[in-house]
């Protein structure tokens, strides 16, 4: 129960998890796709915006220009603006400057009046000026040459901003049917700039339009392109970041989550395992406290289950105590440079001091180079590896300790007749608080510590253990050291 709670606890972390770091990044996602559909709007906007100021006092100089040349016809003098010059009739004026030549009567000598009209689908400017002839006073109609005009503004344009990129022209009223389609299509042919402002003219020139372009290719669209390719970098890198960021997330919440499943097994094995002694010591003193043991005999058998008892609970406390030192970094290895010969020797004395119900064979490869180890802190190792050949391997014991050379390395290698290790679990065994999921490992006491100590011991002196198996032949541990140089 405890562990499928753990696993829903872990499972409804990874949920938030998963909704607090990908919500956020959707809604980002969807502002970032919104953002940059708008993009090019926004650019031309802006340019627009930017450009309109500009137009506005380009358009006020056109006006004066056309002003300076109405002006010219009531001095009398020429101006490249003016096309043509006659007196207009009052009583007959041209289609469409009825209402202006009215105006115009009313307006003082010297003064002009600016109109248009459309002849036959051709827009034309007027200047109705007013001045005294031979006769009298009377008005001129004065036409404004508009072809004239549009090539004169991109030098206005020069001389009101000369740091200008763009270029400023003057677009006439839109034409229909064939000749539109045929300014269209030339138009498009030699067109090599990009619009980016556009006013409308007032009269005398309705209808026209100026216009800022920008050689070159589209600037609205390269910008657009340059911030799209920056956002969908930055997303990029966005959800780079985030998976990486989840994938580590996830792999510390497995890490804690695994180890708390194994320090769970670790207190159950560990309170087995203590439980089984403490409960014979107490059988055992109870039951010299209370006077069964009658004979010698039966009182020294007490005592030396006691004795064996106590000695099994110390080892277990030792061994607590020995990976609390190895995690902690307070047990501190003395190395010495020894001969590997001498070094199996010592284990086997120290194997035989524990009276154990086995035997093993020792095959040592002649001419082995020595080897810096802490003699103590190796021979742990080693009989730890004994002990559990010992214990895994049935009634009939074969257990082999062989030393051999392995190209510039040392192998020390415990052998056995076992079951043999699962493939899944020739990693896991030297884990801390891991133990195989098997009916062997169940019935056999142990706190899946010793082959943790093992591995913290070796790779501390510069080498690594190993395990080779196979399932109803044995097993195979190897310890591979450093040489001395």
């Amino acid at each position: 129960m405890a562990q499928a709670s753990e696993y829903i606890e872990f499972r409804r972390a990874f949920v938030w998890l998963l909704c607090g770091m990908l919500l956020p990044s959707v809604a980002l996602v969807a502002f970032g796709v919104v953002a940059v559909a708008n993009e090019r709007v926004a650019v031309e906007r802006r340019l627009a915006e930017d450009y309109e100021s500009r137009l506005r006092s380009l358009e006020r100089e056109i006006r004066g220009r056309l002003d300076h040349a109405a002006d010219a016809v009531a001095r009398g003098t020429t101006d490249p603006l003016v096309s043509a010059v006659t007196v207009l009739a009052p009583e007959a004026p041209p289609a469409g400057l009825e209402e202006a030549a009215k105006s115009a009567e009313t307006l003082p000598i010297g003064s002009h009046l600016l109109a248009s009209n459309d002849a036959q689908g051709v827009h034309r400017a007027w200047a109705l000026v007013r001045a005294v002839g031979a006769v009298g006073e009377r008005t001129l109609l004065a036409h404004l040459d508009t072809q004239a005009l549009a090539a004169q503004v991109p030098l206005l344009g020069e001389a009101r901003f000369p740091r200008e990129h763009a270029d400023f022209r003057l677009l006439p009223p839109r034409e229909g049917g064939l000749a539109a389609l045929k300014r269209i299509v030339a138009e498009a042919g030699n067109n090599t700039s990009t619009v980016v402002g556009r006013v409308a003219m007032g009269p005398p020139l309705e209808g026209f339009a100026l216009v800022a372009e920008l050689p070159g290719d589209d600037p609205a669209a390269a910008l657009a392109f340059r911030n799209r390719s920056l956002y969908v970098g930055l997303l990029v890198l966005l959800y780079l970041g985030i998976g990486v960021g989840f994938g580590l997330t996830i792999r510390e919440m497995r890490r804690a989550y695994k180890l708390s499943r194994l320090k769970t097994d670790f207190v159950a094995n560990i309170s087995h395992e203590l439980r089984t002694p403490l409960t014979s010591v107490r059988l055992f003193a109870e039951t010299l406290r209370d006077g069964r043991a009658t004979t010698p005999e039966e009182v020294r058998e007490c005592v030396e289950l006691l004795s064996s008892e106590s000695e099994r609970l110390s080892k277990l406390v030792e061994k607590l105590l020995s990976w609390s030192r190895l995690e902690s970094g307070q047990r501190m290895l003395r190395k010495e440079t020894m001969q590997v010969p001498a070094l199996l020797e010592e284990i086997a004395v120290a194997y035989r001091a524990q009276q154990l119900d086995a035997t093993y064979d020792t095959v040592v490869e002649p001419g082995l180079p020595a080897v810096d180890v802490d003699r103590e802190a190796m021979a742990q190792v080693v009989l730890n590896l004994l002990h559990n050949a010992v214990k895994y391997t049935g009634e009939v014991k074969r257990i082999l300790l062989r030393a051999r050379r392995a190209e510039k390395s040392v192998a020390i290698e415990v052998q056995d007749n076992g079951p043999g290790v699962r493939f899944k679990d020739r990693k896991r065994i030297f884990e801390r608080f891991y133990r195989g999921d098997d009916l062997l490992s169940r019935q056999t006491e142990g706190t899946g510590l010793g082959l943790a100590i093992c591995k913290k011991i070796v790779e501390a002196h510069g080498g690594r253990i190993e395990v080779d198996s196979k399932l109803g032949e044995g097993s195979t541990f190897r310890i591979v050291l450093p040489v001395v140089e």
